[in-house]
């Protein structure tokens, strides 16, 4: 096969993030004060409808960039995990592309063989080897830490969390390493996971002539691109929602989580878009590039 560049070794050689980018990311679980619960249960518009997905065998996503911009996204998970009264929660988180992931996405994106990469399967960071691998990767951090402050609020006790990492899911879901530790693990467990769908500007390697200012243009654009992803996991056309992801103008995180929440739930899962909004990150990076945005998404994954 002949071998096209992936699309975030350009995004890198283009454009890299501030030292000290995820300082604000983090800090706004101290500088919100009461904020933070308001916005928190700004999400039980959607977690009785997240529930009841849970209690039917689905699943839910929720995005991990800032907290400020869509956390009643990330509450509305959380408010329907608690709700739902599990006793276990699956949790999978996305594994970014850092430099010590990338020569196996690029090996994946290429379609060679990947069966030997220390990073492919579902990555458990209980494991010492597996801490080394994922020691920059934060795309659970947020989520984790407002899920223990909305546990302590109610005073009861926190679910089992079991987290997770799939990575390379290179298209086929059904072989990656661990994958069936995880479906014995869902029958008995809510599955949640994160996932950022759409990146788009400069930021991530776009000309600023074809890119779109965050407004209603740039939202529709989103929603038709993860629209489309969407159609095809539910013809379980792994492949093509790959494509369709690492396709440059609808670049994001690799997908892995909602491919495999979506093998889990089975073959008659049925993503829908909850809720949608834009979020500016080019603050994030150097020389604050701008329109840079992120499409923050929840969405819920029915089991037919």
């Amino acid at each position: 096969m002949h071998a096209i560049e992936y699309p975030f070794v350009k995004i890198f050689s283009v454009t890299k993030p501030k030292p000290n980018g995820l300082d604000q990311y983090y800090g706004e679980l101290t500088s919100l004060g009461d904020q933070l619960y308001e916005i928190l249960d700004q999400g039980k518009q959607w977690s009785k409808e997240i529930a009841l997905a849970f209690s039917n065998g689905g699943g839910a996503i929720f995005p991990h960039t800032f907290f400020s911009k869509c956390g009643e996204q990330m509450g509305a998970v959380i408010h329907a995990i608690l709700d739902s009264g599990a006793d276990q929660v699956i949790t999978l988180g996305t594994v970014h592309p850092f430099p010590q992931f990338l020569q196996a996405r690029i090996k994946e994106f290429n379609g060679e063989d990947i069966s030997q990469e220390p990073s492919w399967g579902v990555l458990s960071p209980e494991l010492i080897n597996v801490k080394d691998l994922l020691k920059d990767e934060f795309s659970l951090n947020l989520f984790n830490s407002l899920l223990k402050i909305e546990v302590k609020r109610r005073g009861k006790k926190a679910p089992r969390l079991i987290e997770r990492y799939p990575s390379l899911v290179n298209r086929h879901p059904e072989t990656l390493p661990g994958i069936q530790e995880l479906e014995k693990l869902a029958k008995n467990a809510v599955i949640v996971g994160t996932e950022d769908y759409c990146h788009h500007g400069i930021a991530y390697a776009l000309p600023k002539s074809s890119t779109i200012p965050m407004g209603e243009e740039a939202l529709s654009f989103a929603k038709n691109q993860i629209e489309q992803g969407f159609s095809f996991l539910q013809q379980n056309k792994y492949a093509e929602f790959y494509k369709h992801g690492m396709h440059l103008n609808a670049i994001g995180d690799p997908s892995d989580v909602t491919a495999t929440m979506h093998y889990l739930i089975g073959s008659h899962a049925k993503p829908k878009i909850l809720d949608l909004k834009l979020v500016d990150v080019s603050q994030l990076f150097k020389n604050d590039p701008s329109p840079s945005w992120v499409a923050a998404t929840l969405a819920k994954i029915t089991k037919d």
